[in-house]
This record gives structure tokens, C-alpha cells and sequence, in this order.
């Protein structure tokens, strides 16, 4: 898969910096542990939230700063590349959009090495056998490679969504409440019409 099929992804500034760093991993033969870093970044803050919000915001000055992404990149072992980038966002305050870098940086990965990512999101953890289910589902549809990963958003109220590039599955309560709210919408128009 040529990566240069993912221009209009790489437009936008996430896209940009995610361009950025995906040549940079090429370059440097570490798409794969770039990848990886950046769920081990993801899953340190979220278990350390106020490291994440200390290291996010302007509070430090730009010694201590640097000197605190290098000691996490040596913690959680980032490869130079990752590091170097990650310091440069920082820097250029852009922390804010580095979850849209993560997802064009992984569907760039995944077109790369001729994989789909298929997110399925969720209000609560799905057990193991919910999990089972769909991924049946989702390798029974896809005639690919697929890398299944999960998420929790509390939006939907209940159900799921299935995202990937030019897929997008809505099954979720909220979805279903929207569709419900525009039928009866349309219902109290007609009714209006009519009795006019």
C-alpha cells in the first residue's frame, strides 16, 4: 500500500505532525516501536493523571520540562524518534490534538503493513465473550488483515460504534435515540402540514 493514498488524512495539522513522524519512523526502521510508544504513553497517563496534567500544561519551564520527558522516555523505554517527536509537540504546545496524531499515525501504520484498524467503541468494558462475538463479526466481514482495538466513550449511552478509515458502524443507544427524535420530528411537521 502506497502511503502517499493517505494525502487527505495528512492535511490537517494532526495529519501533519503524524506524516511527519511516520517518515521519520521509516527512516529510522522504528514504525513498529513508535507505535507501540505511543500506548505506552497513553496507558502511563491515564494511569497517572496528574504526571499527564503536569507535563501538559505551561506550569514548567522548558529545562524542567525537557528534562521530565527525557527521564518518562527512558522510564518507559520510548525509542529516540518517538522521544524527539513527542518533546517537539510539547514544545510547540500541540499536546491537545496528539490523540488525532495517534490515529493518523496508526492508520498510516496499519496501510502501511496492509492491516485495517477497526475501533470499537463502547460505554463500559465489553467481556471477553462480547468481544469474541464481534471480532467473529468483524473478520467475517473484512476480507483483510484487521487489528481489532477497543475504547470506551460514555457518549453512546449503551451499544457500540465500529470506526475505521471509510467505515463506520453506528449501533449504539444515543444513535438510535437521535434516529428517534428525527422520526417524530418529521411526524409533527406532517401533522402541521395536514392541518394546515
Amino acid at each position: 500500500m502506497d502511503i502517499n493514498s493517505l494525502k487527505v488524512l495528512f492535511t490537517s495539522l494532526p495529519g501533519r505532525y503524524a506524516h511527519a513522524l511516520f517518515n521519520e519512523g521509516k527512516k529510522s526502521s522504528c514504525l513498529e516501536e513508535i507505535s507501540e510508544d505511543f500506548s505506552k504513553l497513553d496507558k502511563y497517563f491515564s494511569e497517572n493523571i496528574q504526571v499527564r496534567k503536569l507535563m501538559t500544561s505551561c506550569l514548567l519551564n522548558k529545562r524542567d520540562l525537557h528534562d521530565c520527558w527525557i527521564s518518562l522516555g527512558q522510564y518507559l523505554s520510548f525509542c529516540p524518534v518517538f522521544l524527539s517527536f513527542i518533546r517537539q509537540v510539547i514544545a510547540n504546545q500541540r499536546f491537545g490534538v496528539m490523540k488525532k496524531i495517534r490515529y493518523i499515525y496508526q492508520v498510516a501504520f496499519a496501510k502501511y503493513k496492509n492491516r485495517r484498524i477497526v475501533t470499537v467503541l463502547s460505554v463500559v468494558e465489553l467481556l471477553p465473550e462480547q468481544k469474541g462475538r464481534i471480532e467473529k463479526l468483524i473478520y467475517k466481514a473484512l476480507d483483510e488483515k484487521v487489528i481489532i482495538k477497543y475504547d470506551i466513550d460514555e457518549r453512546i449511552l449503551g451499544g457500540i460504534k465500529l470506526r475505521s478509515e471509510e467505515l463506520d458502524i453506528d449501533v449504539s443507544f444515543s444513535s438510535q435515540l437521535s434516529q428517534l427524535a428525527k422520526y417524530f420530528k418529521n411526524m409533527k411537521l406532517r401533522l402541521e402540514k395536514n392541518e394546515s
